[in-house]
């Protein structure tokens, strides 16, 4: 009779992935997966399929020009902070690196979805990073959204919109920045921007439909590390029309998935819990809770995503 052979299928396909890992090591100029699975000895098929994988979960990325497969140039559990910078403004003294919990969040929100996400926090006072990304071949970029957000636009972005709504230090620097008509939605008015600030930090959310680029609308909520700071955005770019029908659910997973990695966050600092401590001098933990409806956010009665894109 034979035996259970579920494990040893599993560590033989986990050794072809690290073989493949391997091979992109070897070419940083990239590689096809047809050339993948002719070197693996796989069908281009399981190749094209174990490439989308470590796409979709940010070890590999796809060059849309050429379509070859590429290592990033660190893995999504890298280091928090990053090499140039000594004091990460978004960790307070305490706080632990947040360590796989938020690659593990823009891969569940990716899952989620099927839309492009995104992990923006502040590396500095004036700048914003784009630290992490998912999203498959094909899947629209939002245009003009390269490795950082500069200031002169993030007041019409809704992950940067977030950390505004969060941090007033964050506020303060950028108050010297002319806001910027970057589309004819783009808010302008610094009294309106205050304003839908501060229903940002009421709501525990923010959007921005056709604010940054035509055609495209971004949701994003707060992380929250374990001392209370909310500077570290996650979220999802997408049509401005698929917003518009699927508002509740865009949001509502949005916020799922962040309130998730801060729970996770807080677990991994022991005796900790972010709802119970006090935010540093200047810094404040966006409410949650509270939600205005998809009217007030300017978008139409939301559809459904059916069961298959879950």
């Amino acid at each position: 009779m034979s035996g259970d052979t579920s494990g040893a299928r599993s560590l033989k396909t986990a050794a072809m992935v690290l073989r493949a890992l391997r091979l992109l090591g070897d070419h940083p100029e990239g590689l096809s997966p047809a050339e993948i699975g002719e070197r693996l000895g796989k069908s281009s098929a399981t190749a094209r399929y174990m490439v989308n994988t470590l796409c979709e979960a940010g070890f590999a990325f796809r060059d849309e020009e050429t379509g070859r497969c590429r290592l990033p140039t660190a893995p999504p559990w890298g280091a928090w902070a990053p090499s140039d910078v000594a004091e990460p403004v978004d960790l307070a003294p305490g706080d632990p690196a947040p360590g796989a919990v938020m690659a593990e969040a823009v891969t569940e929100l990716y899952r989620r979805t099927r839309q492009r996400t995104y992990l923006v926090r502040r590396t500095g006072t004036l700048v914003a990073s784009v630290c992490d990304v998912r999203g498959h071949q094909g899947l629209a970029r939002l245009p003009g959204l390269d490795a950082h957000v500069p200031p002169e636009r993030a007041h019409a972005l809704a992950f940067t919109k977030v950390l505004l709504a969060a941090s007033p230090t964050y506020r303060e620097s950028l108050a010297d920045e002319e806001l910027a008509a970057l589309t004819p939605a783009t808010v302008t008015c610094p009294e309106r921007l205050a304003r839908e600030l501060a229903g940002v930090a009421a709501q525990g959310w923010a959007v921005d439909v056709e604010e940054y680029a035509r055609g495209f609308a971004t949701v994003a909520a707060p992380i929250t590390a374990p001392s209370g700071t909310s500077t570290v955005a996650l979220g999802l770019s997408c049509s401005s029309r698929r917003f518009a029908a699927h508002t509740e659910e865009l949001v509502a997973a949005v916020v799922a998935v962040a309130d998730g990695a801060r729970r996770e966050w807080a677990g991994t600092a022991p005796g900790s819990d972010p709802e119970d401590q006090a935010a540093p001098a200047g810094e404040r933990p966006l409410v949650r809770g509270r939600r205005t409806t998809p009217e007030r956010a300017g978008a139409r009665r939301p559809g459904r995503l059916s069961a298959r894109r879950r």
